[in-house]
C-alpha cells in the first residue's frame, strides 16, 4: 500500500470524525424523556399518565430523529467530503454544525411552548406538591423547547482552497464558486455571492481563503461594476453608479466622506459614509462587510476617498 495514499486516506478520516459530545447530548436528552416518562406514565391519575407519556415519548422520538441525522450525515460525508479537500486536506475546514443561527420557526416555538405550559400546569400535581414535582416538568418543558424551537438540523460543512476556486459541501450539496465570488467576512466566516449560507473557518484556511477571495476581489471588481454587475461585499453592494449600504443607496459622485464609528460600550465598529446632499449618512457593521479591501479601493477608485481603522 502506498504510504502516501495511506497518509491522505487517515487526514481524511480524520477530518470527517464523529461528533461524539453532539450524540451523548442527544443520547442524554432520549434518556430523560424515558425517565419522564417511566416516573408519571404510572400515575394513578390519568390526564398525569397521558401527559407523561405523550412528552416522555416526544422527547426520546425527537432525540432520536437527531441522532439518526447525526450518523447519517457523519457516514455521507466520508464518501463525499473527498470531494472538497482534494489531494490537500490540511487546506481545507469543516465539521458538525448542529445549531441554524438565525432561523428559528414559530410552529416549533409553539410546540415547545405548549409543552412547557403542560408540564407546568398539570404535572405538578404527580408529585402532590413535592418539590420535584415542579422541578422535573420545568426542567423538562425548557429541554423541549430548546430541542424543538431551536436546533434545527443543519448538517455538516465542509469547505475545501484549491487553486482555482472554493468548494463548500454542506448537508450533502457541493457548491464551487470563483474567487471573484467568495466572500471573507473578518470574523472568520466565509460565503458565496448569491447565497445566504456562511460557513467558519480559521487558522491556515482561514489565511488562504482571506488572501485568495480579497486579491481576486480586488482584480475584478472595477471590470465587473464597468460590465454592468453588481458585486455582493455582504452588508455592502457596489453597483456602477452608486454604493449601497444595508439597502441605502448613494451615488459614487456624491459621497463626501468616509471612516469609522466604534461603539465602545458594545465595542462594535461601523463603517460611517455620508453624502453631500440633504446630510445624508449610511453607516453598517464592519464585521458584516466581505473583503473589506475592496471596499476600500473602491471608493478610493471613484470617490478619490481613503479610509483606515483609527484603532
Amino acid at each position: 500500500m502506498d504510504a502516501g495514499a495511506d497518509s491522505h486516506a487517515e487526514a481524511l478520516r480524520d477530518f470527517t470524525r464523529f461528533s461524539t459530545g453532539s450524540a451523548v447530548w442527544l443520547a442524554l436528552v432520549g434518556v430523560s424523556g424515558l425517565g419522564y416518562a417511566a416516573t408519571l406514565g404510572t400515575s394513578d391519575r390519568q390526564q398525569v399518565r397521558l401527559v407523561g407519556l405523550v412528552v416522555g415519548a416526544g422527547l426520546v422520538l425527537v432525540a432520536l430523529r437527531y441522532l439518526v441525522g447525526l450518523v447519517l450525515a457523519w457516514r455521507r460525508d466520508l464518501r463525499s467530503v473527498s470531494l472538497v479537500a482534494g489531494d490537500r486536506p490540511e487546506w481545507a475546514s469543516g465539521g458538525p454544525a448542529m445549531f441554524y443561527e438565525g432561523y428559528v420557526s414559530w410552529r416549533l416555538v409553539l410546540v415547545g411552548l405548549v409543552v412547557a405550559v403542560l408540564g407546568v400546569v398539570v404535572v405538578p400535581s404527580a408529585a402532590d406538591g413535592a418539590a420535584w414535582g415542579w422541578a422535573t416538568p420545568v426542567g423538562l418543558g425548557l429541554v423541549a423547547v430548546s430541542l424543538v424551537a431551536f436546533v434545527r438540523w443543519r448538517g455538516n460543512e465542509y469547505v475545501g482552497v484549491h487553486a482555482e476556486e472554493l468548494r463548500m459541501l454542506r448537508g450533502g450539496r457541493l457548491t464551487v464558486a470563483p474567487w471573484s465570488r467568495v466572500l471573507y467576512f473578518e470574523n472568520g466566516q466565509v460565503g458565496i455571492e448569491g447565497t445566504p449560507d456562511r460557513a467558519g473557518v480559521d487558522g491556515e484556511v482561514e489565511t488562504r481563503i482571506r488572501e485568495r477571495a480579497v486579491a481576486a476581489g480586488l482584480a475584478t471588481f472595477d471590470a465587473r461594476l464597468q460590465a454592468g454587475e453588481s458585486v455582493d461585499l455582504g452588508a455592502v453592494t457596489l453597483e456602477r453608479s452608486v454604493l449601497v449600504l444595508e439597502g441605502e443607496p448613494i451615488r459614487w459622485d456624491e459621497i463626501d466622506s468616509v471612516g469609522y464609528e466604534h461603539d465602545g460600550e458594545n465595542n462594535w465598529t461601523h463603517v460611517v459614509v455620508r453624502g453631500r446632499q440633504y446630510r445624508q449618512r449610511a453607516k453598517v457593521m464592519e464585521s458584516g462587510i466581505a473583503n473589506l479591501p475592496v471596499l476600500q479601493e473602491a471608493l478610493r477608485t471613484y470617490t478619490g476617498l481613503r479610509f483606515a481603522d483609527p484603532r
